[in-house]
């Protein structure tokens, strides 16, 4: 017997009055939202409008730039992930191999045209905070391949907080 019904199995009246009322409630941002589209729209088409004011700052760079910067965060995401799995199996020595290659400083001399670097094209506060990213990941090698748990959370969660301040703050399209 699940908690709402009763011990003959029914729901009783008031909780039967709970529910109907809830779902009443939830149901209106999507009436009101199918009933202000035009008679001619489609709703599988539609999308409901954005109340959203993005108010990250925009950094202008080069395309090629912009697309290296693109695949670098797409790159560290995956290897946010693969750290993640390393840490929940309890492999340090692997965790910090994949931080060391996939977010160590080594990166950041990988382009070979100067130009197209995308920390060239970043505002000062932008680029610390990618210093700050490459730099928690160092401190994660460290940690983890001194078996220290502790100070691999520790520098792990300084990896992904300058994701979020970054992404918070910076957007590049």
């Amino acid at each position: 017997m699940n908690k709402l019904q009763s011990s003959s199995g029914t729901l009783s009246t008031g909780k039967k009055l709970v529910w109907l009322v809830t779902l009443a409630a939830l149901s209106v941002p999507l009436t009101v939202y199918c009933t202000s589209l035009d008679d001619d729209t489609d709703v599988s088409e539609a999308a409901p409008e954005s109340h959203f004011m993005d108010l990250r700052s925009y950094v202008e760079m080069p395309e090629k730039a912009r697309q290296i910067l693109q695949e670098d965060m797409l790159d560290h995401l995956a290897v946010l992930n693969e750290i993640n799995r390393y840490l929940a199996e309890n492999d340090l020595p692997a965790a910090a191999d994949v931080a060391e290659n996939g977010m160590g400083r080594s990166l950041l001399s990988k382009y070979q045209d100067k130009e197209m670097r995308p920390g060239r094209h970043m505002p000062k506060e932008m680029r610390e905070i990618g210093w700050e990213l490459h730099d928690a990941a160092a401190q994660l090698v460290i940690a983890a391949r001194h078996g220290n748990m502790k100070k691999t959370l520790i520098a792990y969660q300084r990896i992904t907080s300058a994701c979020v301040d970054c992404h918070y703050s910076y957007r590049i399209r």
